[in-house]
C-alpha cells in the first residue's frame, strides 16, 4: 500500500470488520449455534486474506473483494439484521405498539441476543464508514485527485436511513384485508389424539359449535382442522402445514405444549393465534393470546376456598406437564402467602402407574386435604388409588372435570371455569352427545372463534383487534385484558363433585349448587 492515509484506514477498517464479525458471532449463537463461531471466524479470515492480498499486490479484484465484503457486512448484517430487525423492532417497534393496535408489541429476546444486534448495527456503520474512507483513500493514492463525492455520499445515506425508517412503519403495520373469495380460513391446532384427547376432541368440537352458531355473517368461515398429537416435537410440522402451506387467516389452538410450538410460526405469518394455554409468555400480545384462567387466578380462588373450609394444611401430589407445573406453582405461592402450609410435595411423571407408595408418603404427613392434579389416564389411576387408600380429602384445580371415571372423585372440589351461560354446556351435548365437555376449555375456545368473527365482521384486522380488546362478555363470565399484555383474564369458580358429576358452587364460594349432566364417553 502507498501512502500513510491508505495504511491507517485499512487498519481501521479491518477492526471494525473484526468487531463487528464478533458481535455476528454473538447475535447468531442463538439461532445456528456452534455454527455460528464459524461464520465469524469466516468473516474475519477471509477479510483479512483479502487485505493482505492487496496490500502484496494491490489488486484491483482483491480491493473490490474487500469491499464488497463490506457492503454485505454492513448492509446485510448491520442495516437489515442490526437495524431493520433489531433496534427499529426494540425501539420504533416498541413506540408504536405504545401508541397504536395496529402495530404489534415486538418480540424481545434476551440481554445478549439484543445488545449483540444492537452492536452488530453500531459495528456496520463502522465497517461502512472506514471501509468508504479505505476505498476513497486508495482512489486518491492512485490518481493523486481528492474524492469529490464526500457530501453527497453522507446525502445518500442519510436519506436511505430515512427511508428505512419510514418503510418499517408503513411495513410494520397491521391493516385489514377482506378474505379471498369471502372466505376467512380459521386453523384449529389441538391434540385429539393421546392423553390429551378429551381436551382436543371438546375443544376442537367447541369451535365447531361456535361456527354453526356464527349465522348471517358478511363472510363464510372454514375450519381446518389439525391433530397436532401429543408431542410437541411432532406437532411442528403440523402447525407449519395450517400456517405456512395452508395460510390460514387466523388460528385457534389448545393446550400450552402445542401453543409454545404454534407461537412462532403465527408470528412469522402475522397472523392471529388464539391460545388456550396457561403458560403465559405463549401470549406476546403481538399475535399470540391466552385465553383462559391464569395459575395465579386459580390459586388465589382455590387458597381462599381452602380457607373458607378451614383448611390449615395441604399435601400436593401432581403430574409433570407445563399448565400444570404452573397451577402448582402459583398455588405454592399463594399459599405461603395466606399461610397455608404445604407438608407434602410429590411430582410425577406421565409412565407412572403405581401410586400407593407416594399416596403411602403423603398419609404420614397427614395434610388436612389433598391436592392433585394430572392427565389420563394417570389421572383416574390416581383417583382409584386414592380411593381404596380410603384418602376422601381431595382438591384440584380443574383435573376432575377431565377425569373419565369422576364418581373416582366424589366429594372433591376443585376451581375451573365460572360458567356464567349454563345453557352454552347443554347445548353442547345436545349437539355433540357423548363427547366429554372439558369445562376449562369449551368456553374460551368458543369465544375465541366468536373474537376473530367479530373482527371480520366489523372489518378489522383480527390481530388488531384482539390486540384492542379490554373487556369481553365471555360464554364463562367477563373476561379483560390489560393494553399491551397478551392474556386474557378471567375468574374461575368452585365446582364439586357430587353423585359423580361436577357441581358448580356459586362465584363467591357460596353453597347454592347448580347440578349439570354430564355426558361421558361410552
Amino acid at each position: 500500500m502507498n501512502g500513510q492515509p491508505v495504511h491507517d484506514n485499512a487498519r481501521r477498517s479491518l477492526v471494525a470488520v473484526v468487531l463487528t464479525a464478533i458481535a455476528i458471532t454473538v447475535n447468531h449463537v442463538f439461532a445456528l449455534g456452534s455454527a455460528a463461531y464459524g461464520l465469524g471466524a469466516a468473516l474475519i479470515v477471509v477479510a483479512v486474506a483479502l487485505l493482505l492480498w492487496f496490500r502484496n499486490s494491490r489488486s484491483t479484484i482483491a480491493l473490490t473483494g474487500y469491499a464488497a465484503m463490506s457492503a454485505w457486512i454492513a448492509l446485510g448484517f448491520g442495516v437489515y439484521k442490526g437495524l431493520w430487525k433489531g433496534v427499529l423492532r426494540l425501539f420504533l417497534g416498541s413506540g408504536l405498539a405504545a401508541v397504536s393496535n395496529e402495530y404489534p408489541n415486538p418480540p424481545v429476546g434476551s440481554f445478549a441476543f439484543e445488545a449483540s444486534g444492537i452492536l452488530m448495527f453500531v459495528g456496520g456503520l463502522f465497517v461502512a464508514y472506514y471501509g468508504y474512507r479505505f476505498v476513497t483513500s486508495v482512489w486518491e493514492s492512485r490518481t493523486g485527485r481528492p474524492w469529490r463525492f464526500g457530501s453527497s455520499f453522507a446525502l445518500g445515506a442519510t436519506a436511505a436511513g430515512l427511508a428505512i425508517i419510514a418503510g418499517y412503519v408503513l411495513s410494520a403495520r397491521d391493516v385489514f384485508t377482506p378474505p379471498a373469495n369471502g372466505v376467512v380460513r380459521i386453523g384449529v391446532i389441538a391434540p385429539t389424539s393421546g392423553p390429551y384427547s378429551i381436551l382436543g376432541t371438546s375443544f376442537v368440537k367447541a369451535v365447531q359449535m361456535a361456527q354453526t352458531d356464527a349465522k348471517g355473517t358478511k363472510y363464510r368461515y372454514e375450519l381446518l382442522i389439525e391433530d397436532s398429537g401429543p408431542d410437541p416435537d411432532k406437532a411442528v410440522s403440523h402447525v407449519r402445514r395450517v400456517i405456512n402451506d395452508e395460510k390460514v387467516d387466523a388460528v385457534i389452538g389448545a393446550v400450552s405444549l402445542i401453543g409454545q410450538v404454534t407461537q412462532p410460526f403465527a408470528t412469522r405469518a402475522r397472523i392471529p393465534h388464539a391460545c388456550v394455554c396457561t403458560v403465559k409468555s405463549i401470549g406476546d400480545g403481538g399475535y399470540n393470546f391466552t385465553n383462559i384462567p391464569s395459575p395465579e387466578a386459580e390459586a388465589e380462588r382455590w387458597v381462599a376456598e381452602a380457607q373458607r373450609r378451614g383448611i390449615k394444611s395441604v399435601g400436593i401430589i401432581w403430574q409433570n406437564y407445563p399448565s400444570i407445573n404452573n397451577h402448582v406453582k402459583a398455588m405454592k405461592a399463594e399459599a405461603q402467602r395466606k399461610g397455608l402450609a404445604v407438608v407434602y410435595e410429590n411430582r410425577f411423571v406421565d409412565t407412572v402407574r403405581d401410586f400407593r407408595p407416594i399416596i403411602s408418603a403423603g398419609q404420614a404427613a397427614r395434610p388436612d386435604v389433598f391436592y392433585i392434579e394430572g392427565l389420563e389416564p394417570g389421572l383416574d389411576i390416581l383417583g382409584q388409588q386414592l380411593q381404596d387408600a380410603n384418602v376422601r380429602n381431595i382438591a384440584s384445580v380443574v383435573a376432575p372435570s377431565v377425569s373419565e371415571k369422576p364418581a373416582l372423585f366424589e366429594g372433591a372440589w376443585y376451581t375451573d371455569s365460572d360458567l356464567e351461560d349454563i345453557g352454552f354446556k347443554r347445548r353442547f351435548e345436545a349437539q355433540y352427545p357423548g363427547v366429554q365437555f372439558a369445562t376449562h376449555m369449551m368456553p374460551y375456545a368458543y369465544d375465541s372463534f366468536r373474537m376473530i368473527v367479530e373482527a371480520y365482521e366489523r372489518g378489522i384486522n383480527p390481530a388488531v383487534y384482539l390486540r384492542g380488546i379490554r373487556e369481553y362478555a365471555g360464554t364463562a363470565g367477563p373476561i379483560t385484558k390489560a393494553p399491551g399484555s397478551g392474556n386474557f383474564q378471567s375468574t374461575p369458580a368452585v365446582w364439586v363433585i357430587q353423585g359423580g358429576k361436577p357441581v358448580l358452587l356459586d362465584s363467591q364460594g357460596g353453597h347454592t349448587p347448580v347440578t349439570i349432566a354430564r355426558s361421558v364417553k361410552p
